[in-house]
């Protein structure tokens, strides 16, 4: 009963730590985000829930190296794939990777992206803001 109680006790720590961690991550991402210039409150609200939701800590908005793909230019690019093939980042791309992460691998990246679930205006606000960070 006592190892139990040790396992818990460590396991609760360890969780803590880690949402404690990320937290302090997101934060300080989002403090250092290059806002871009946005024209309309769809893509605002797609900045937003990219900061909100975590998005940031993984893609940058700026073009640098992250956990995945840069958001900077993205939209309208092609990707090739882990298995060779290519694929257009477009909407449709965009929202099946959202709600369907495991989908597609982009090549050179790992697969960590958590599923996420978001509305429909969600998921248009995002496609929307990255669509204006290919114009930027």
């Amino acid at each position: 009963m006592n190892k139990k109680w040790m396992h818990y006790t460590v396991g609760t720590f360890l969780v803590l730590l880690l949402v404690v961690g990320l937290t302090l991550i997101i934060r300080t991402v989002n403090s250092d985000l290059q806002i871009p210039d946005l024209d309309n409150a769809l893509a605002e609200r797609g900045l937003e829930l990219a900061k909100s939701n975590g998005c940031v800590a993984c893609h940058s908005l700026d073009g640098g190296v992250g956990i995945g793909p840069t958001w900077l230019g993205m939209y309208g690019k092609t990707e090739t794939l882990v298995d060779g093939s290519t694929v257009v980042v477009d909407e449709d791309y965009i929202i099946e990777s959202i709600l369907r992460p495991d989908a597609k691998q982009v090549e050179g990246y790992e697969k960590v992206m958590v599923r996420s679930f978001l509305s429909g205006e969600e998921l248009q606000a995002l496609v929307e803001f990255t669509r204006q960070l290919a114009e930027q």
